[in-house]
């Protein structure tokens, strides 16, 4: 069937009109609506008719625990609390140290060579440094000291001619 039958098809089942149904077939039909009454259901209103009673018996059996629960959480609080506040005073532990240095060390170096989405060839510089700060304080004979790794990447592009 061509698209030209097809559309003059569809246009001639435009104007045809439908014919009614017959009577006993509407009969029928309106006696079935009839016998398929919807149930009618009553809705429970209260929570242990909604869900049973089990479910009263479960919350019942997990409130004491959640209200335990949070107490104790408050109770190791304040204990937390009120022991922090017997600490010494902050003055009495600042480290006054006497030397204090500041490291920077060059651990090693490289080149890399990347391509751009477009193609084009970038180079990367990438250094690798370790930081270190090491203080004294002789009155107490106290030493700290802490290293820290540092990587810079420096991108340098190739001049194309």
């Amino acid at each position: 069937m061509t698209d030209a039958e097809q559309e003059r098809f569809e246009c001639e089942l435009r104007r045809v009109a439908p014919t009614a149904l017959p009577a006993d077939l509407m009969e029928r039909l309106r006696t079935a609506k009839l016998c398929a009454q919807p149930e009618v259901r009553r809705e429970p209103r209260g929570f242990f008719e909604r869900f049973g009673w089990v479910a009263g018996l479960r919350w019942a059996m997990v409130a004491p625990v959640v209200i335990a629960v949070i107490c104790c959480s408050i109770w190791v609080k304040s204990r937390v609390d009120a022991g922090a506040a017997k600490l010494v005073p902050a003055d009495s532990l600042a480290v006054k140290p006497d030397i204090v240095r500041v490291n920077h060390a060059l651990v090693s170096s490289f080149d890399a060579v990347a391509e751009l989405p477009g193609g084009e060839p970038v180079r990367f510089r990438c250094q690798k440094w370790m930081d270190g700060i090491e203080m004294k304080d002789a009155s107490r004979g106290l030493v700290i000291e802490q290293n820290t790794p540092r990587v810079e990447v420096i991108p340098v592009r190739f001049e194309t001619y």
